[in-house]
């Protein structure tokens, strides 16, 4: 279930869903450093404009990606979100605020609800919309990612790195992420060398910290890889990030060389689709489905709402006493 991101007292608009925030308030985390997005004049910035607030329920197809991704994988973990979203119903509203365009709202705080509402194919979303620059923006989700205890480091220097391109300086963005601005230095210099491909190839790898990845950056300089070499390196097969992430470690150290995926088993089937964009492999007890980067969002929803149709479905027959 999502969780409250603001401290702030409540609004007249707040009070109405106040039902829906009965679970005892955890203590925030000790903060990296003092201040940062998890102090009180970064929470009154972020959400200063509460008095232009207000309550709705927009559609989701009116609301457009914020420029920061501070989520490698917005997926991850989602099906159990989306399960709670459908039993439950939408607990939290997520923030948006008003902007000009073709979509008038941007995502500000609550990007995973958003993607859970949008897989479940529901039409509408509960919002808070407000009045926000840039830089309130960004202050907002820095709060966010303060209170978030599983962003890992690499995410964080993503979003440093993002937050620089877009014009903050390396004082507000070492503030808004609430680490010190010397590691924000090693935060932009590690993303920036490795670049985004390999970095959303090898994943969140969530516990490995800055010694363990300027680690693989120096192993990758020492055997003379590049970003490039090294995402051929990135074994897709092993699906935990951290996994991925030490193999890789081992096949820069080796110098480059991966050993190859041992062949299928005889019982196992593999078909190909769209001129290899989409394979499967049929094993004894599972199926792997994968696709290629330039598979069209649109059909990879489709193609995740089929297989919870198929096995919803399963599940009915099952009940019903059938298959």
């Amino acid at each position: 279930m999502a969780r409250p991101v603001f401290d702030a007292p409540k609004t007249p608009d707040e009070n109405t869903e106040s039902q829906t925030r009965r679970a005892p308030v955890t203590p925030r985390r000790k903060p990296i450093i003092k201040g940062g997005a998890a102090s009180d004049k970064y929470i009154k910035a972020a959400t200063q404009g509460g008095a232009d607030r207000t309550y709705q329920e927009i559609a989701v197809n009116q609301i457009a990606d914020s420029k920061i991704r501070d989520r490698i994988d917005i997926n991850e973990d989602l099906q159990g979100l989306m399960d709670s979203i459908r039993e439950n119903g939408q607990q939290i509203p997520i923030l948006v605020r008003a902007i000009t365009g073709d979509q008038p709202y941007e995502i500000v705080v609550g990007r995973r609800r958003l993607a859970a509402t949008r897989r479940l194919g529901m039409p509408r979303i509960k919002a808070f919309v407000s009045k926000m620059d840039d830089r309130e923006a960004f202050v907002a989700q820095g709060i966010e990612n303060s209170a978030r205890l599983e962003t890992s480091y690499i995410e964080r220097a993503r979003a440093a790195a993002q937050g620089l391109e877009a014009g903050f300086d390396q004082k507000d963005i070492a503030e808004f992420l609430n680490v010190s601005r010397t590691l924000i230095n090693f935060m932009i210099k590690a993303y920036t060398t490795l670049g985004e491909d390999l970095v959303v190839a090898i994943g969140p790898a969530r516990g490995v910290g800055r010694r363990q990845w300027d680690k693989l950056i120096a192993e990758m300089a020492a055997h003379k890889i590049t970003p490039s070499a090294a995402l051929s390196l990135v074994d897709i097969e092993i699906e935990d990030s951290v996994e991925r992430f030490q193999s890789l470690m081992k096949s820069v150290q080796a110098g480059g060389k991966r050993k190859r995926a041992s062949k299928p088993a005889k019982t196992d089937t593999q078909r190909a689709y769209m001129n290899g964009n989409v394979t499967t492999v049929r094993k004894d007890n599972q199926i792997v489905i994968k696709t290629k980067k330039s598979m069209p969002p649109a059909l990879l929803d489709r193609l995740a709402e089929s297989i919870d149709a198929l096995i919803r479905e399963h599940e009915e027959n099952q009940s019903k006493g059938g298959m």
